[in-house]
């Protein structure tokens, strides 16, 4: 009776084990051939003018259905690794084998969706990347950065000497707290940058660089039209209306 309970527990495990490496690897799989198919076509393409109106920058992104894939991959990967390594006692090859599985998948995963990204849209008076959208007028500070699967690095000054294997890929916003209550979801809190409100992944197919200036040219331009208060008034405050001629 144990042997058999011993059998369907192992049986248990493999197939969520299944479920993890289809999940999370077929969406890795994915996520590099459909980098590699954006490179080829951005080779061919043109390159965007970012100082001009509205200016929309696509992103490679993973299917619809792939993301339900890797969400089923990823909600069978700890009940997996933990009958894996708890349960299977009568199977000695069972832990070393998942631990081994899952520690290689999850490198390759993490390194290959560095390369996937969110629509993102400059307008004259914000940007909306993905479903947020936040108004020029809110932002208080722009930087560039380096992301890597596991580091990141402050992008170098104008003038320095930078790594050309650190280049910047990724830009970080932080918004005015006087203006705004900056909304983060949890896991922004728990693995996010605390500093900062935000990060726009950079796989548009322009530099960083330019990226970087051309949002804060349209910051600068709509803080000298809007000329924005400092702090949010009190509830017994009444700010004077400003002279739209002015």
């Amino acid at each position: 009776m144990r042997r058999v309970g011993d059998q369907a527990n192992l049986l248990i495990t493999v197939a969520l084990l299944t479920v993890y490496v289809v999940g999370v690897g077929g969406s890795t799989a994915t996520a590099i051939a459909t980098r590699e198919a954006w490179r080829r076509r951005m080779r061919s393409g043109q390159r965007a003018d970012l100082a001009a109106g509205e200016v929309v920058l696509d992103a490679p992104s993973l299917p619809s259905a792939v993301r339900i894939l890797r969400i089923a991959g990823w909600v069978a990967f700890p009940f997996a690794l933990g009958l894996a390594v708890f349960t299977n006692h009568q199977y000695s090859w069972v832990a070393p084998v998942a631990v081994l599985v899952m520690f290689g998948l999850n490198a390759f995963h993490f390194t290959a969706m560095q390369g996937l990204g969110e629509r993102l849209t400059l307008k004259p008076d914000g940007f909306q990347f993905g479903r947020r959208a936040v108004r020029w007028i809110h932002v208080s500070e722009i930087t560039g950065a380096h992301m890597g699967a596991f580091r990141g690095m402050t992008m170098s000054e104008a003038g320095e000497w930078q790594d050309p294997k650190l280049a910047p890929n990724v830009v970080f916003y932080r918004l005015n707290r006087a203006l705004v209550h900056p909304r983060k979801t949890v896991l922004q809190r728990l693995g996010g940058p605390s500093y900062f409100d935000g990060m726009i992944r950079n796989v548009f197919g322009v530099p960083t660089e330019q990226l970087l200036r051309a949002m804060r040219d349209r910051r600068q331009t709509a803080l000298e039209a809007e000329k924005p208060p400092l702090r949010r008034p009190r509830p017994d405050e009444v700010l004077p209306l400003r002279n739209p001629e002015a």
